[in-house]
């Protein structure tokens, strides 16, 4: 190896040593970040918590956390009346995940309405939604759900959920 290659190598490896301790600092300096949003029919809240742990981390391929939230919450307004178009909004393997279109579908069947209470940044590419379900016959259902949102083929998509 050239001593001019192995000076760039160094260099490289410098600068991406500078630019990790700098989203280090970044992360400590603004602690718990906290945004809300919505009317008073869909209160909604945004936690970032980027101090400290792997919560509130970005890929740098990968949506940021404001971004998620906005997918979540765009992605639950369109339910249950517009199955068709947040079915597209799931990954080919968390559609199989989900019971195919059928399966998709008959949930959503049974669900009058969908609010998005709050969501949640637990990591780069996961949050946890607040949800309250409005049942056909008048029930109402609370849960906390966990949603891996990526980009697939350069869409955002749901690639996995679970309680």
């Amino acid at each position: 190896m050239s001593d001019r290659a192995g000076v760039a190598i160094a260099v490289a490896v410098i600068g991406a040593a500078a630019t990790i301790a700098a989203a280090f600092i970044a992360a400590g300096a603004f602690g718990n970040i906290h945004f809300g949003t919505g009317g008073s029919d869909q209160p909604s809240t945004v936690v970032v918590n980027a101090g400290g742990n792997d919560t509130g981390k970005q890929d740098s391929k990968g949506p940021s956390a404001d971004q998620i939230a906005s997918f979540i919450r765009s992605y639950y307004g369109q339910l249950p009346n517009g199955v068709d178009t947040a079915w597209t909004q799931l990954s080919p393997s968390y559609q199989t995940q989900s019971g195919g279109k059928s399966g998709y579908t008959t949930f959503w069947s049974k669900i009058r309405s969908v609010r998005v209470d709050s969501i949640t940044s637990t990591d780069y590419r996961t949050s946890t939604a607040g949800l309250t379900y409005v049942y056909t016959d008048g029930k109402t259902q609370t849960e906390k759900r966990w949603l891996r949102v990526e980009y697939v083929n350069s869409q955002l998509k749901i690639t996995g959920s679970g309680i």
